[in-house]
């Protein structure tokens, strides 16, 4: 029996794939970014999962190799210093210029496993979680109080789409 997805290219046969699966920066989207993202509503995440994860099957029943870059991400950090050379440039690129936010994030993330740390930083980093790891009763107090409404425009600290 044929299938109707056929995958092939200008090259030949397709044998691997690069997919990431939709995760929590789906959650972390912002209704004013949503037409310049061709979204009519923010998408329902578990939906948006089990659809790619269908998809990621259909692509191996066909023979295709799924490789997902979170996993290629998370396993080229091979010791100490390789994870924070790639945790120091990514905060560079992040543009965050203050530096007490800077040095949150940096701690913030860098006491995460790596699998963790790289999920994070492709969903991005709310800065109400930044104050509630950042240990003082005034950025408690505001983390609280922004679990309680919309995000704004630049809750988001950093989001990576790759």
């Amino acid at each position: 029996m044929e299938t109707a997805i056929h995958n092939t290219s200008e090259i030949g046969r397709l044998r691997r794939v690069l997919l990431h699966r939709p995760g929590g920066e789906l959650e972390n989207l912002m209704p004013e970014y949503l037409e310049r993202l061709l979204f009519d509503d923010i998408p329902y995440l578990k939906e948006a999962q089990r659809e790619h994860d269908a998809f990621a099957d259909c692509l191996r029943a066909q023979g295709v190799e799924v490789v997902y870059l979170a996993d290629l991400v998370a396993e080229s950090l091979t010791g100490p210093e390789v994870r924070q050379d790639f945790l120091r440039q990514f905060l560079e690129e992040s543009g965050v210029t203050d530096a007490r936010t800077r040095d949150m994030l940096e701690e913030y993330l860098g006491a995460m496993s790596d699998r963790e740390m790289v999920s994070a930083m492709m969903a991005g980093v709310r800065k109400s979680a930044l104050r509630a790891a950042g240990g003082r009763l005034g950025d408690y107090l505001s983390a609280v109080e922004d679990a309680h409404r919309h995000p704004e425009p630049g809750d988001p600290v950093r989001q990576i789409h790759l």
